[in-house]
């Protein structure tokens, strides 16, 4: 083990109990399933119903004083009620579970509503059949082509599950690939340093074979690590670290904000506001402070210098202000992100509403999101937009309407939907396939940060 990293690990053991379900004091409390309705893994195998596998016996013993760990193979413990017993849920499975569709249900309301989902190794080899399970997971098995010594890359050295590794972690573990995976929302923390061996066996054409990440559920959050296939993986103190720490951000860690990638185009980056100005065409007069630029009411909407066009990935983060319960439903927190200055994805204080078009979300006037997945106002939240811009034929007439798939906080909530036409307010009528990031002023103090486009 690199001393740097035996030193860290020495720092994070010192960690302080945090509140438990009810808020008594004491460690997080997680409910451990290890069923295999697929594939059965020696880790996972225990000798008899009343002896705990290998990795069940591992992780109960390193997390002591951090985890109070609930060890089950039986599903029927994932229901609404028992759930509200933890803070965490921890799956090591395969396979379509027997857990009832209304169980199924609840497991992913409790995640949404603010707790914690954790999946190890196979946890992406289960519920195929489960498409809210998959969205959650963010990523499916797809093989595993290497079991050997690899070199992983640590994307996020900052993270508490990675944050002990360094830059790079050799091991020697079965390493998966993934189908149906994409970066953004999820955050990668691990991937499969592809400089460091031939990596012809795998399937991906972009070569990213991610191997732990994490996202924002809503108000909860997820954390999946593909690693923990061989028994001597599990006693490894930087897996248990990794594991260990990553369940613990998933309960109670801050909010991430994701770095613009390699390649990206930077819109604000929390500095100044040199690549805006506002729709009259003045200097922009926004304030700015902590990273962040903030609505000034009165001075109208902001638009970004960079015209956008084609396809491509648009990330921003906003905040709503707390505003007084008795405000009117247009009268809390309200903005707007218009993408090409023309497609209006609804900002606004919605937690806890049945959605209209014109909540958080909405792409106002034409579709009301599938989730309502608002944080509480005063809370930072993210909107990923994938943004296929409109097709034209050689004479200039549209053939095709803009196509739209939204993230907020890590869920899908509007899945490719055509977008047939400009919306309410837009900066103008036409669409031309091209067009600035428009920030609306509706006189709220709205903040954002992090904006950035990834063109596709």
């Amino acid at each position: 083990m690199k001393k740097a990293a035996l030193i860290a690990l020495l720092a994070l053991a010192s960690i302080t109990l945090t509140a438990a379900p009810g808020g008594e004091e004491g460690p997080l409390k997680v409910l451990f399933l290890t069923h295999s309705a697929g594939f059965r893994h020696s880790v996972v195998t225990r000798p008899d119903p009343d002896t705990l596998a290998h990795a069940e016996r591992v992780l109960v013993e390193a997390s002591k004083g951090r985890l109070e760990v609930d060890c089950t193979q039986d599903c029927s413990e994932i229901n609404g009620e028992n759930l509200k017993n933890y803070d965490a849920v921890l799956f090591y499975t395969t396979g379509e579970l027997p857990i009832a569709p209304e169980d199924q249900t609840a497991l992913i309301d409790w995640v949404r509503a603010g707790n914690a989902f954790c999946g190890v190794h196979c946890a992406s080899d289960t519920f195929y059949k489960f498409a809210d399970y998959m969205e959650m997971v963010g990523g499916a098995f797809d093989g595993h082509p290497w079991h050997e010594e690899v070199t992983m890359k640590v994307e996020d050295m900052n993270h508490p599950s990675t944050k002990h590794l360094g830059e790079e972690w050799v091991m020697n573990d079965e390493i998966y690939q993934f189908k149906w995976y994409r970066r953004y929302p999820n955050h990668v923390l691990v991937s499969l340093d592809t400089d460091a061996f031939d990596v012809s066996r795998g399937k991906r054409v972009d070569k990213d074979y991610a191997n732990s990440w994490c996202k924002e559920q809503g108000q909860g959050k997820m954390f999946y690590t593909a690693l923990g296939h061989r028994e001597d993986v599990w006693t490894n103190p930087l897996f248990q670290e990794h594991l260990i720490s990553g369940i613990e951000w998933a309960v109670n860690g801050p909010t991430l904000s994701t770095p613009a990638p390699e390649g990206a185009m930077v819109l604000f980056d929390g500095t100044n506001l040199d690549g805006w100005q506002h729709q009259s065409g003045k200097d922009a007069q926004w304030k700015v402070a902590d990273g962040a630029m903030q609505v000034t009411r009165g001075n109208g909407n902001l638009v970004s210098k960079a015209q956008l066009e084609g396809d491509f990935l648009l990330h921003v983060e906003f905040k709503v202000p707390e505003t007084p319960a008795t405000n009117g439903w247009q009268n809390r927190g309200n903005s707007g992100v218009y993408v090409q200055g023309r497609y209006e994805v609804q900002v606004l204080d919605s937690l806890g509403l049945e959605l209209k078009s014109g909540d958080c979300g909405g792409i106002y006037g034409k579709h009301v999101a599938d989730v309502n997945a608002c944080k509480p106002a005063g809370e930072w939240q993210s909107y990923d937009i994938e943004f296929r811009s409109p097709r034209f034929d050689a004479d200039g007439k549209k053939t095709e309407h803009v196509r739209m798939s939204v993230w907020h906080n890590g869920l899908k909530i509007h899945d490719d939907v055509e977008v047939n036409g400009t919306t309410t307010a837009a900066m103008a009528g036409d669409e031309p396939g091209s067009g600035p990031v428009l920030l609306q002023d509706h006189g709220h103090t709205v903040e954002y940060r992090n904006i950035w486009v990834l063109q596709r």
